[in-house]
């Protein structure tokens, strides 16, 4: 079955804080959605962890329409750029009226006709820049994300009993996938906006007995500050993790916790062109690994370029290609399953992967050729706290949140690089910028350090 071909059925499908919701209820919420044309349109969804907007998302993917999925905190300006070059025939969600479209029940509708060639292949549109970032997009087709949901059920070993916590954005890519692969096995989805810090977060995992929680890198900083290793979560089962590099001091932690309670932990690595699994640390192996980032996934193959070192996958998930402009979708498949990641990797003596840092995340001082990722993991790792880096071939800038480590990151700075002092600067703010995906926001970094 496929997780937009829903079967009727008295299981628990979706619970809410308002109401829980059957196969048989979800698919009626489906029928609300009647996206019905001549041709293949555009469906764009701005998103919020709602039932009616998952509905409108299967409703969309199950009569074959092509779906752009943005988050509600999008902002106007960039929604309005989307509609003004997309010409999408609906809207679903959001309380502004697009000039040209019309509200009907549960959407706007496109008033003019607009002659748009969309490839038949084409099922969705992801954004990789987060809510203020440009309107290009990741083309997925129904294969692409259908073959995913297969291989993370596989991997995971999810099954109807599973209750999963689905409260991150169904725009991003780790939070769709979510919904894909549960719901591909008759599974429950307990929908939530609420953050992990929250009490009435808490109270849903409990009352509904949930029985996995995903997590970005910043999810799994709260969870530690908030006491969770010291919870007592008799139906949870899994933790997983992915969205960027989980410190290894953390990975240990939640390992050791894993193991002490039962559960089990998956470090996973990802983008949204490979729709977006493609690699996972086995649980069984993550105290031993917990610098990597593992194993392909099943039907899935990765290997590095021999000049570069840089990260290759192959897969049936990965993406047709990108979208920066309407004709682009008409656009069929120019990856053919290969996806160069833009990261760099090594491998251990038995093939588990380790990324060592981003292609485009180098600068050079005086010559020297400094990787800010490696520096960001070697930081953090021998100081126990967040790093950020920024910089430009002028100066390395390291970010902290805590003022006492000044002079220890300077130290540790000079001692590992090298670097002459007028060649860095250390910087403390309250807080280091993160987007909606959880991800460090390096651009604002960027802005507001240099």
């Amino acid at each position: 079955m496929s997780f937009f071909e829903l079967k009727e059925s008295d299981r628990l499908a979706v619970i809410t804080k308002e109401k829980n919701f059957s196969y048989s209820q979800l698919l009626l919420e489906l029928k609300k959605y009647q996206f019905d044309s001549m041709k293949k349109e555009l469906v764009l969804i701005i998103c919020e962890n709602k039932v009616e907007v998952l509905a409108a998302y299967l409703a969309a993917l199950s009569s074959r329409q092509a779906v752009i999925l943005m988050n509600a905190d999008t902002n106007q300006e960039l929604l309005q750029t989307i509609v003004t070059s997309y010409q999408p025939k609906w809207i679903v969600g959001n309380a502004q009226t697009f000039s040209g479209y019309e509200k009907a029940s549960f959407y706007q509708v496109r008033q003019m006709k607009v002659e748009i060639d969309i490839h038949p292949e084409l099922a969705l549109l992801l954004s990789t820049s987060g809510t203020t970032g440009s309107q290009k997009f990741v083309r997925l087709s129904y294969d692409n994300i259908q073959s995913n949901a297969e291989s993370i059920v596989e991997y995971l070993q999810i099954d109807e009993n599973e209750r999963a916590v689905m409260n991150l954005p169904l725009s991003y890519s780790y939070g769709m996938s979510i919904v894909n692969s549960h719901l591909q096995v008759g599974a429950t989805l307990l929908l939530s906006d609420d953050s992990v810090i929250s009490k009435d977060f808490w109270e849903c995992v409990e009352k509904h007995a949930a029985t996995s929680i995903p997590g970005v890198p910043f999810t799994y900083q709260m969870l530690h500050r908030i006491g969770f290793l010291k919870m007592e979560l008799p139906h949870l089962k899994t933790l997983t993790q992915a969205g960027g590099r989980l410190s290894e001091k953390l990975v240990k932690m939640f390992a050791e916790y894993a193991i002490e309670k039962d559960k089990r932990f998956y470090v996973m690595y990802g983008q949204t062109e490979a729709s977006p699994r493609m690699s996972f640390v086995p649980p069984e192996r993550i105290q031993e690994k917990s610098g990597s980032i593992g194993i392909a996934i099943p039907n899935g193959e990765l290997l590095l370029d021999s000049n570069t070192n840089e990260l290759i996958y192959k897969g049936p998930n990965v993406m047709m290609g990108y979208a920066e402009c309407l004709d682009d979708l008409t656009k069929g498949d120019e990856m053919n399953g290969v996806l160069h990641t833009g990261d760099t990797a090594e491998t251990d003596d038995e093939g588990y992967f380790i990324i060592t840092g981003r292609m485009k995340r180098f600068i050079k001082l005086f010559g020297l050729r400094i990787n800010m990722d490696e520096v960001e993991k070697k930081l953090e790792s021998n100081l126990q706290t967040t790093i950020a880096c920024t910089g430009n071939d002028d100066k390395l800038v390291i970010v902290i949140e805590n003022e006492l480590l000044l002079g220890d990151v300077k130290t540790e700075i000079e001692r590992l690089y090298k670097l002459h002092k007028t060649s860095y600067k250390v910087m403390v703010l309250e807080k280091i910028p993160h987007l909606t995906n959880g991800k460090i926001d390096y651009v604002t970094l960027k802005e507001n350090c240099l």
